[in-house]
């Protein structure tokens, strides 16, 4: 079996849900492909799109926000215009590479497989993957065979538009090493940190956005004695240069990386916005949370949902500093965090929904 998996580089946590359902079909014999969706817009489009979120995210945030309200009312009418434009040159693509099957990802990829739909150009089953807490704006109006999306969300995503039956609650795809826990010494030793004294994992996404300077000071300054902080920058260079340069003895900066999962491992405790695949990865974990809420918008609902579920904990980003000094201290109980993530992430997204393609392929075929 051959399975195009379709992602767009607007961010690391798309990309990381699509080598997740990738890892899990190809456990099971299947062929995946990865492909950033965007390759297949004019390329002036893809350029704009690509480098035009990424500005924005990290640098505009509330212009972000304004845009994720207009786009919600609309049901993201203004990108699916724009990504329709890359449809037929996808469609070129699915028909020359054999694919028995389409996993989307990203929304402006669903919204292309959904126009191949609407020209009665593509007959394959196609799989819309939520990767945010929430029915993203267009998510719906792509309308695609099956949508797999987080643990108790069927009723908001029907709500929507969708059908109840072709919504399955898989939960977010993670990739198999977010299921296991290396023991705290190891991944220490492996990363080349102290072994004993508590350990903050400070992040904001692949793009390095929101308050990391200001909180990795207050926090080198604010923790108990002992204590480290490890701010993982990204993609974000300048911040990283900016950290290595403030000369907190106590913080180590990190550029890009792809051991997240070895840094999780060693932590006691992480900060980070409420992206929906690092919040997913840190549950899958079971590592407590402090939401830094950096980027108003569909982070804002995955917000809502961790807290109200008891997976994270929340206060204004100024008294962040205090809270974090009271879960590594031992002030405040974290099994009770825990125990709601073992409750409200259940391992194995990426196998559910891999099973739930190979089965709508065996249908199909006859």
């Amino acid at each position: 079996m051959k399975l195009l998996i379709l992602t767009c580089s607007t961010g690391g946590g798309h990309n990381s849900a699509a080598r997740a359902i990738a890892q899990a079909a190809g456990e099971n014999g299947c062929v995946c492909t990865i492909v950033d969706a965007l390759r297949f817009l004019p390329r002036l489009d893809e350029k704009v799109i690509s480098r035009g979120h990424v500005f924005v995210y990290r640098y505009l945030p509330r212009l972000f926000g304004m845009g994720y309200k207009f786009e919600r009312r609309g049901g993201a009418r203004a990108f699916r215009v724009e990504c329709v434009r890359g449809a037929k040159n996808l469609g070129r693509y699915i028909e020359e590479g054999g694919f028995d099957a389409v996993v989307s990802v990203h929304v402006f990829a669903s919204f292309m497989l959904a126009a191949l739909r609407k020209r009665a150009e593509l007959s394959l089953p196609c799989v819309n993957v939520a990767t945010d807490y929430t029915c993203s704006p267009g998510f719906a109006e792509c309308a695609l065979d099956l949508n797999c999306v987080p643990a108790g969300l069927t009723e908001e995503f029907a709500a929507c538009g969708l059908e109840p039956e072709t919504v399955l609650e898989t939960g977010i795809p993670v990739q198999r090493e977010y299921s296991e826990r290396s023991p705290r010494r190891l991944a220490r030793v492996l990363l080349d940190l102290p072994e004993e004294g508590p350990l903050v994992l400070l992040m904001c996404g692949s793009m390095g956005c929101g308050p990391m300077e200001w909180l990795a000071g207050e926090l080198s300054r604010g923790l108990p004695a002992g204590s480290r902080v490890a701010a993982l920058c990204g993609t974000n260079e300048k911040l990283r240069a900016s950290l290595e340069g403030s000369g907190l003895a106590n913080v180590r900066a990190v550029g890009y990386t792809r051991q997240v999962g070895l840094w999780m491992d060693a932590a006691d405790l992480i900060i980070s916005k409420p992206g929906g695949l690092t919040s997913s990865e840190a549950m899958a974990k079971r590592l407590p949370m402090l939401i830094v809420d950096a980027v108003p918008g569909v982070e804002s609902k995955n917000l809502a949902y961790l807290t109200s579920h008891g997976c994270a904990k929340y206060v204004p980003v100024e008294e962040i500093p205090a809270a974090a000094r009271a879960m590594v201290s031992g002030e405040l109980d974290l099994a009770p965090m825990r125990e709601a993530m073992e409750a409200n992430f259940p391992h194995g997204a990426a196998q559910r929904i891999a099973e739930a393609v190979f089965e709508l392929v065996r249908v199909n075929q006859g």
